[in-house]
């Protein structure tokens, strides 16, 4: 239900005239009396004007005031790019030339891991009023960089029962969990574009569509 305004310019202009007149000076018969005159005068105005100014923005529907933020495309694109950056990552693991490399991009991550968990979050924040840090899908991407940082510890031999085939392997299916925690957190943010569609749909089978449905 949309709220009335409760108070008119008009009438609060006239409310504020009145309260002006009220303190006016009382022209006396000397030669002073046209400047007096105009003094008050002129203060008067100067405060009919401010009122106006006042009523102008206080006036304001609530509605435009507490607009609710609707997302776009261009909030979510280092979420996106990190989703798909993963598909290169699994080509270079199943690579065992291109190890050497990965271990290094890794590295690179964990210089910043934190990083793709701000950006989560103040994605979010500009949905919610509060409660972002628990906000579930802040939670996916808190996952998914802690997988990613792990590479690190298991591209390095960190567990001894893993040969050259295992430790592949171990690393892929880290580096696809968090490609599926990254897809629901798009599919459950809600926004309507191909190419995050298209992501989500390469793991729809693990997606939270439940989820999504009750956020719209």
């Amino acid at each position: 239900m949309k709220l009335s305004y409760i108070l008119t310019i008009p009438a609060l202009l006239s409310s504020c005239s009145s309260v002006c007149e009220a303190f006016s000076v009382v022209p006396h018969k000397s030669t002073t009396t046209t400047t007096t005159q105009l003094q008050a005068e002129m203060g008067r105005r100067e405060m009919v004007t401010a009122a106006a100014i006042s009523a102008g923005v206080l006036l304001l529907p609530v509605e435009a005031a507490f607009a609710e933020y609707v997302p776009k495309v261009q909030d979510m694109v280092q979420i996106y790019f990190l989703g798909t950056s993963m598909d290169k990552l699994v080509v270079k693991l199943q690579d065992p030339t291109q190890i050497e490399t990965v271990l290094a991009s890794v590295k690179s991550f964990n210089k910043d891991p934190t990083f793709y968990n701000g950006y989560a979050k103040n994605f979010i924040l500009k949905t919610v009023k509060k409660g972002a840090d628990s906000d579930p899908r802040v939670g996916y991407i808190r996952q998914a960089s802690t997988l990613i940082g792990s590479l690190e510890g298991v591209l390095q031999g960190g567990d001894a029962l893993m040969n050259e085939k295992s430790t592949t392997a171990e690393a892929i299916a880290r580096v696809k969990k968090a490609q599926i925690l990254i897809a629901k957190f798009i599919d459950e943010c809600g926004i309507q574009d191909e190419k995050l569609s298209a992501f989500v749909a390469s793991h729809k089978e693990t997606t939270g569509s439940k989820e999504t449905k009750k956020r719209k």
